[in-house]
């Protein structure tokens, strides 16, 4: 089974730097948002960062934002229009390699690359990450099977593109698991199971129930996706807070929402649960960058 470090320092220099580029990221997502009227949120950590720290966790390096998925596919319709010359969009829709749920908008000219993708076929770069939240199923029933179809889907899009993913199990189990991803990547491999069908298909499930009025909306593609639903009626107006030298919207109910997934997320968590994404390959597109961290 393959270990992946998820608690790797940084050189505070480097760390500095990444996250000045991921500003200017925020900000130019920013300002399309604003230009056509698209509310966008922080979420998870960077969401914590915003109250505990006024701006990034201290290891943290990426910044998760959200949006109502009408929004999120107005965003993609104008992103090249409005960023092509400087960034580009990257998932299984724009890139036939890529086999991650999550859409990122990455800076043309960086690179970041982690172990844990270090063997993926698509361009690395820079990144902000963005969620599109949908509707969730009406009755508990139909969330919970709408929640499997979703994190299988999310897991067989990732198995495309690793035999090695994370997992969180020690021993046997940790070794069976191991044993189960290794062969599906290899059958997805041997079947033709391509990342985008299988994206269309994760897509699909998360929008089931987009047509209806239901109470909850989550960012589907994660097993704790139940866990972090809002309640819609809850999360607007937005607030602005502080964020290193700018501001981040947050959920109206951010603290409640907070507490519902972290607990006492105003504590600082040891050094072994401080995790990162610190890259293997980083590289600012400038003649003084870093190669390896």
């Amino acid at each position: 089974m393959k270990k992946y470090e998820t608690t790797k320092p940084y050189d505070p220099a480097v760390l500095e730097k990444l996250h000045t580029v991921q500003l200017e990221i925020l900000r130019d997502f920013r300002a399309v948002a604003e230009k056509y009227e698209l509310p966008f949120f922080v979420l998870f950590g960077t969401a914590i960062g915003a109250v505990r720290h006024n701006g990034f966790i201290p290891w943290d390096d990426d910044i998760d934002i959200g949006m109502l998925r009408a929004d999120f596919e107005k965003f993609l319709q104008v992103a090249d229009k409005e960023l092509g010359e400087k960034y580009f969009i990257m998932s299984p829709r724009t890139d036939k390699r890529c086999n991650a749920s999550v859409v990122k908008l990455m800076k043309r000219g960086t690179k970041f690359v982690s172990a844990m993708s270090k063997n993926a076929k698509h361009e690395q770069c820079i990144f902000l990450d963005i969620f599109p939240f949908d509707n969730v199923a009406p009755t508990e029933k139909l969330r919970k099977r709408q929640l499997r179809v979703t994190t299988f889907l999310d897991r067989l899009l990732y198995l495309v593109g690793t035999p090695y993913p994370i997992i969180p199990l020690k021993g046997i189990a940790g070794e069976a698991a191991a044993a189960v991803c290794f062969l599906t990547h290899y059958a997805l491999k041997i079947l033709h199971i391509s990342p985008q069908w299988l994206f269309k298909l994760f897509e699909d499930a998360s929008e089931k129930y987009n047509g209806e009025e239901t109470e909850y909306i989550t960012g589907f593609g994660q097993p704790t996706a139940l866990k972090k639903m809002f309640r819609k009626a809850d999360m607007f107006p937005l607030v602005e807070v502080p964020f290193e030298d700018t501001t981040v919207p947050l959920l109206h109910n951010n603290d409640e929402e907070l507490r519902k997934v972290y607990g006492d997320y105003m504590q600082i968590p040891p050094p072994d649960q401080q995790i990162n994404h610190a890259p293997e390959i980083l590289d600012f597109g400038e003649e003084d960058n870093t190669e390896s961290i």
